[in-house]
């Protein structure tokens, strides 16, 4: 095994802000530890906040961490025969561990060697703002309290979240890096379908495009393709020969080194239907008001609302529309999303209702014509945009033309 793995790193620099940042919390909170249930759920957005402060992941790999508010953390993997290979992989922290037991035996074990079984331990995991569910196994939480009956353990909520909003200007270039891989992705889907070419040779065709270049999974990648596909990407390509006038719509978070974009096109073998280009149509000037609107210390709300606004000036509905926060995850902070508005308004409470310099997030528009074809199909379009000091700026540089296949 070599010494050093050639795979995305981030400077030390980059680990010591974070971990000041993150202990700066645990000390208003009154912590002694966290543990981080790095879990590879629901495409790697349950590994991010471990992943933050510890970079080991990436094909479904756990992340369990015991991060003490001083000394070394202390990260828990799957199996024995990993560990070599993440020591190879990441150099922000040495103490790395296979599970032994279950994974609170494990934890609660690292713990007690800590002298930390009495102290206020943090847990993400739990129900949050953000995920009202959690991911924390019962059997686990419930192991860890009879292991630790000494122990206060605490929901973190959003803390990670919160930290994790700004993004640095490390996080930044790789951000720009998983953008240029979306548009390698993308590029690979409209040199590929052809007539008689399978759904799913296009989609492993932009699926290698990534890994090619360096990038990660699993990550999300949604497809549909019909004549007149429904206004939102199902999630698997199926064997079926592509014919002409199928339109292909497509969710794509292109990933390298943990960190995912977002970015979605509709393209059409042959010509699209007049509908279907002015529905793409509305999708990208509802796109473009938004970047005139978004800026920092503009209101999210007010720039949302002329987005809408946009869209209905067109008599054109909303399947999906919003934005929200992209980073080591999807769904971070900031969020407000027109079909799940009820869940951003809390959202956006905690984080201000208002644009920050370093926000990261995708931009999507989904729109459908109530009055065509009962509204049962339409067009996708989306990209990644971060908040600069003077407005707002495209990540992504793909073409943003309806995509006419010729064939």
């Amino acid at each position: 095994m070599r010494n050093v793995l050639e795979l995305p790193r981030l400077s030390f620099r980059e680990r010591d802000r974070r971990w000041a940042a993150v202990r700066k919390e645990m000390d208003a909170r009154r912590l002694d530890c966290l543990v981080l249930w790095g879990w590879p759920l629901m495409w790697d957005f349950c590994i991010a906040n471990a992943r933050y402060l510890c970079p080991i992941g990436g094909n479904a790999e756990f992340n369990v961490l015991v991060f003490p508010r001083e000394g070394e953390p202390t990260s828990f993997v799957l199996m024995p025969t990993f560990l070599d290979g993440w020591r190879s992989a990441q150099d922000w922290v040495g103490d790395i561990r296979a599970r032994k037991g279950t994974w609170a035996d494990s934890v609660a074990a690292r713990l007690t060697e800590l002298k930390l079984d009495k102290g206020r331990i943090g847990m993400d995991g739990l129900a949050g703002p953000l995920d009202p569910d959690g991911w924390v196994p019962h059997s686990v939480y419930v192991r860890l309290q009879k292991l630790l009956p000494g122990a206060a353990l605490i929901a973190l909520d959003d803390m990670l979240e919160k930290v994790r909003t700004i993004k640095s200007d490390e996080e930044l270039d790789i951000l720009a890096k998983a953008a240029e891989i979306g548009d390698l992705m993308l590029a690979a889907c409209r040199d590929t379908a052809q007539p008689g070419v399978k759904e799913c040779e296009v989609y492993g065709r932009m699926m290698e495009t990534m890994i090619a270049h360096g990038g990660e999974g699993p990550t999300l990648f949604l497809w549909a393709c019909d004549r007149h596909p429904y206004p939102h990407p199902f999630r698997v390509p199926t064997t079926r020969k592509l014919e002409r006038g199928d339109v292909i719509i497509c969710e794509i978070h292109p990933k390298i080194g943990g960190y995912f974009t977002h970015v979605e096109r509709t393209f059409c073998l042959g010509e699209p239907e007049a509908k279907q280009r002015a529905i793409y149509d509305g999708c990208v000037a509802a796109y473009e008001r938004g970047l005139t609107e978004f800026g920092p210390g503009r209101k999210i709300s007010d720039a949302m609302a002329a987005v809408k606004q946009t869209i209905e000036e067109r008599k054109l509905a909303i399947c999906e529309t919003g934005i929200h926060g992209h980073g080591l995850a999807s769904l971070e902070y900031p969020r407000y999303r027109f079909h799940a508005l009820r869940a951003d308004q809390d959202a956006l409470k905690v984080v201000g209702d208002e644009f920050r310099t370093g926000m990261v997030f995708a931009f999507s528009i989904d729109l459908y014509d109530p009055a065509w074809r009962n509204g049962e199909t339409g067009c996708v379009f989306a990209e990644t945009v971060r908040i600069t000091p003077t407005g707002a700026e495209r990540m992504h540089a793909f073409s943003t033309k309806f995509q006419t296949i010729a064939c």
